[in-house]
């Protein structure tokens, strides 16, 4: 017998789409080859519904995820659906069946919290016995913390952090490459001697992915306080995190606006990079040929200690009739097995495991003889996090341009970027009433 899946366009929403994942439209459909029947606990025949919450395509997630599943599960009949055909509050609003969402981890705080979509599923976890000790431990302690001690969902991966070099600018200033192991203050020290002009040409030492650091910090220092739900960076604590920031941002020479990660990718005029988030060979981009990559900078008070980590997860819906099919589907996304592959492909395991680790992308040619290790940091404990996440650090972020380009002095700039983030905070909860 032969399974038809298909994948609905915008109009068909609420009839038929395919696959799972973090993906974001299709409008063709297929068959799939006949398979044998599958048997154990989701033998018989079911229909999942699935809605990618962070974007992507669906020719990502069917390579990604739906050729494994349709194999892995040809009982099931996956329909996936994308926000750019229906935001989930409006397909939820149309009554649409929802069995798994998917996505980063700040979706959750952001889409499905809000419309009261979680739910728990440690006794499927418990019944099974699985072994949570084998997933990377602030991964866990992550969910531990959304589900107030209970289970939403289940990682899928996580994001990579490294710092890259452009080894071609180092040999070209006769500068020594950074190891690991590297110190911020250290990091400062290469960036000052990088950043020169030679010709007509303007090089850079270093640029940070400042919006994204901000938030997985390695002092995981809170953004807004869970409790007050008021910003939190007018600390000392996060003024050594500001200074630390700023300080590359008013070297000599130094452009804000040309010195960017993008730029690193792209131009080959930045030495070295950071990326907290990356995944699947997008960094280095295509400006850089000749290139290396090492952990992000210690603080010299907490060595060895990484970003916190940024995970994307697949969490089962309060809605869903389909548990136990969907628990399965979950439980197989983070299988050894299927870890294995996600992680030679370029989504970094979410998995502990330390051989996988030095596996990372070895699909991909261009981390053949790479110091993959470093892309996989002892993660620093994770800050608590609220759904005004992005708004707090879009704000601090701002804060850290004006320091650096304005000359404003940092106890005025966080004073205001902390009252912005209130303000924006308070208005966004008169919007929920």
């Amino acid at each position: 017998m032969k399974k038809r899946f298909y994948r609905g366009g915008a109009g068909a929403l609420l009839a038929l789409a395919l696959a799972a994942v973090t993906a974001c439209g299709g409008t063709s459909s297929g068959e799939k080859p006949e398979q044998k029947p599958q048997v154990g606990k989701t033998a018989e025949p079911v229909e999942l519904h699935l809605f990618s919450l962070s974007g992507q395509n669906m020719d990502w997630f069917d390579n990604t995820y739906g050729k494994y599943l349709y194999t892995k599960f040809p009982n099931i009949t996956f329909k996936v659906h994308f926000p750019d055909q229906m935001s989930l509050t409006d397909y939820i609003g149309t009554k649409g069946p929802l069995d798994i969402a998917f996505g980063a981890y700040q979706n959750y705080y952001t889409q499905l919290q809000n419309l009261n979509l979680q739910t728990d599923i440690t006794d499927l976890v418990k019944r099974d016995k699985m072994d949570l000790g084998k997933i990377d431990p602030t991964v866990v302690e992550l969910m531990r913390q959304m589900a107030n001690g209970g289970i939403y969902g289940l990682p899928a991966f996580v994001g990579t952090s490294g710092l890259y070099y452009n080894k071609d600018l180092f040999d070209k200033f006769a500068v020594p490459y950074p190891k690991d192991g590297i110190t911020w203050d250290e990091l400062y020290e290469l960036a000052v001697k990088l950043t020169r002009k030679d010709g007509d040409v303007q090089y850079y030492g270093f640029a940070n992915d400042n919006l994204n650091y901000l938030q997985v910090n390695q002092y995981s220092l809170d953004m807004v306080d869970p409790k007050t739900h008021r910003a939190s960076f007018e600390t000392d604590a996060w003024k050594k995190i500001v200074s630390t920031l700023t300080r590359f941002m008013t070297i000599p020479g130094i452009d804000v606006t040309q010195a960017t990660v993008a730029a690193f990718n792209t131009k080959g005029t930045v030495a070295m990079a950071t990326n907290y988030t990356g995944c699947c060979g997008f960094t280095p981009g295509d400006g850089v040929k000749n290139w290396g990559v090492v952990r992000i900078p210690d603080f010299p008070d907490i060595r060895g200690i990484g970003p916190q980590s940024g995970a994307n997860y697949w969490f089962m819906s309060s809605t869903s009739k389909h548990r136990d099919a969907a628990y399965e589907v979950m439980k197989f996304i983070i299988s050894d097995e299927f870890q294995a592959s996600l992680n030679a492909r370029g989504l970094a395991t979410a998995l502990s495991d330390t051989k996988l680790h030095l596996n990372y992308g070895k699909d991909l040619p261009k981390y053949n003889g790479q110091n993959v290790a470093a892309l996989f940091p002892k993660h620093a404990k994770m800050s608590n996090i609220t759904e005004y996440q992005l708004v707090a650090a879009q704000q601090l972020n701002a804060a850290l341009t004006t320091i650096a380009t304005k000359g404003v002095d940092m106890n005025t700039a966080l004073r205001e970027a902390a009252e912005l983030t209130n303000k924006k905070i308070d208005e966004a909860k008169q919007m929920k009433k």
